[in-house]
């Protein structure tokens, strides 16, 4: 999907300007995206656990990259972007980005909304997302991700650009953080509807 990406970010800034390419953890099944490290300027950022422990060992790893730490910040020009360490929210390396100015909150695969929805959401999808989550398991534990809500909370950010789904303006961000503090969605031993059996 590398030339459908390419093309809408040639809509809002020249390729060749690339600066960073974050991710947020590591999957290796969605590492084709790296091709952007093709661009002259462009680096990689992930967290400091990824670094260490996964970018190691895989075909066509780019050594050449910059990891971050908790509360660590970059400053791009106009931007401060500031990580947050958010280890077993969905993977164990995973972080999220707040960009400091905007305050725009990048939170990876937290605040889901399932379905074909607007780019900026205009309606409550919280119970959707809490029902996905429960579907699909991806949550081993509530504690670490409620943990990083009462956290995200505090930042009071001005919109949320979650990795799947539509962007969550203030408006409607107290009502996602609030299911995640309030509902059960933790991985319970069903799997995307089917019961799964422990062997041994």
């Amino acid at each position: 999907m590398y030339e459908k990406i390419e093309q809408k970010i040639k809509e809002v800034i020249p390729i060749e300007k690339l600066a960073y390419v974050a991710f947020l953890h590591f999957e290796s099944d969605e590492w084709g995206g790296m091709e952007f490290l093709k661009c002259p300027k462009a680096r990689l950022i992930c967290s400091d656990l990824s670094s260490e422990l996964n970018l190691g060992g895989w075909y066509n790893m780019p050594v050449d990259h910059i990891s971050f730490w908790d509360n660590e910040t970059l400053k791009t020009g106009r931007r401060i972007l500031r990580f947050i360490m958010t280890p077993h929210v969905h993977h164990w390396d995973s972080m999220m980005i707040f960009e400091d100015n905007t305050k725009s909150l990048f939170p990876s695969d937290l605040f889901i909304q399932p379905g074909a929805n607007k780019p900026v959401i205009s309606d409550d999808r919280s119970e959707q997302m809490i029902g996905l989550y429960k579907a699909i398991g991806i949550f081993a534990s509530e504690e670490p991700v409620r943990n990083t809500v009462k956290r995200l909370v505090k930042l009071l950010p001005n919109m949320v650009y979650p990795m799947h789904g539509s962007c969550i303006d203030s408006s409607k961000f107290s009502s996602y953080a609030d299911a995640l503090l309030k509902n059960d969605f933790a991985y319970s031993g069903t799997l995307l509807g089917q019961k799964l059996e422990v062997i041994g």
